[in-house]
């Protein structure tokens, strides 16, 4: 792998930003099993959630100011940006229905921000930084969400998930086909770098494919959950 002046999926510079984001993760999840209260959100809880929020303010602030503003690509409707207010909101409630939102969206859609992120920007770009940082919040709050609040999904927080998604791409196709933008990678547009969504043929009949290919790995990201109560179930009959 080689570092790129500009920022390109697949570099040195791409693989060192992951395994930064994994070793913060790992950092902030022993510390907060540390502080970890089953009745409420803790103080580093919350201190996470603002900070993202507060970062998440300034950088889409930034895109939106006269001469970056670009509605067909700057407004904060990627699945990712929302995923990432999601995730504050999370820490700061522990609500069920937005935690297997999270869950879903992290693991099956969001991923794909991290192994083709939509970037050019270099890491002496602030716009590097916020990216990452963002985008890697959403997998952290995922995971913390797991590890250390215990998070277990169901068959029913899959269906809301798929309710949720469903509804996501009822408000972003009609401002995708308004707009002439790809939010949500519905619109026909594709992305800036290669992606799935490449693989996927033209539009619009690639949205006969996305839907349910979303759908697809939301219920393959159930899977390991299945496989743990199975063997649970398993564990508990081999007593008696």
């Amino acid at each position: 792998m080689e570092v790129s002046r500009n920022f390109e999926p697949f570099t040195l510079t791409h693989g060192c930003t992951l395994l930064g984001i994994a070793a913060l993760i790992t950092l902030v999840i022993v510390y907060g099993r540390k502080q970890y209260d089953p009745r409420a959100p803790t103080d580093f809880e919350r201190t996470l959630a603002f900070a993202n929020i507060a970062i998440w303010i300034v950088a889409h602030g930034w895109w939106q100011w006269p001469g970056r503003f670009d509605a067909a690509t700057t407004l904060p409707l990627q699945m990712c940006h929302i995923t990432s207010l999601l995730a504050s909101a999370v820490l700061l409630t522990r609500h069920h229905t937005l935690r297997a939102i999270l869950y879903f969206w992290t693991f099956a859609l969001c991923t794909q921000a991290l192994i083709t992120p939509s970037l050019v920007e270099p890491p002496t770009s602030p716009v590097f930084w916020s990216f990452w940082f963002l985008h890697g919040f959403v997998m952290m709050a995922t995971i913390y969400d797991l590890v250390v609040n215990r998070f277990r999904p169901t068959w029913r927080d899959y269906g809301i998930a798929c309710l949720a998604s469903a509804a996501y791409v009822a408000v972003v196709l009609p401002v995708d086909l308004l707009l002439g933008a790809n939010y949500g990678f519905v619109g026909k547009s594709k992305p800036l770098h290669p992606s799935i969504v490449d693989l996927l043929g033209p539009w619009p009949e690639r949205l006969l494919i996305i839907v349910p290919l979303a759908a697809l790995a939301m219920w393959v990201v159930m899977l390991p959950w299945l496989a743990v109560a199975k063997l649970k179930g398993a564990s508990q009959q081999s007593r008696f």
